[in-house]
């Protein structure tokens, strides 16, 4: 299944008003302080937003944009000193398989330098 998460990390301040105001509640969250699994310290606080599943890459990417335009209505934007946001794209495949195609347009790319989104696509 292809998935489509939001980590938004930085200030408690500044997350705090971001969190105030999205679509969905984040179903992840760390504290700055807290030790990862690798055994390393967080230097700041954040969470994690699932925005969405979907088999079908153009059905994950629709998914996106309706999320992402619900936070921009809403008066979110990431592109602040005090937080950093990511739009993470999952594709996992099985060994030998292709990776499906997702097609961002020109819009798409301009709305997320316009929110402060940076974008990281996995396989």
């Amino acid at each position: 299944m292809n998935i489509a998460t939001l980590k938004v990390h930085g200030d408690e301040e500044g997350l705090a008003d971001i969190r105030d105001g999205l679509p969905t509640e984040p179903h992840g969250d760390w504290q700055k302080g807290d030790v990862k699994p690798d055994g390393r310290v967080r230097i700041d606080s954040g969470f994690y937003v699932a925005i969405g599943t979907e088999q079908n890459p153009t059905e994950l990417l629709k998914q996106v944009r309706f999320y992402l335009n619900e936070c921009k209505a809403r008066g979110i934007h990431f592109e602040r000193s005090d937080v950093d946001a990511e739009l993470r794209i999952s594709f996992p495949t099985e060994q030998d398989a292709d990776t499906p195609p997702i097609d961002f347009s020109l819009a798409d790319m301009t709305m997320l330098v316009e929110m402060g989104i940076n974008l990281s696509i996995t396989a």
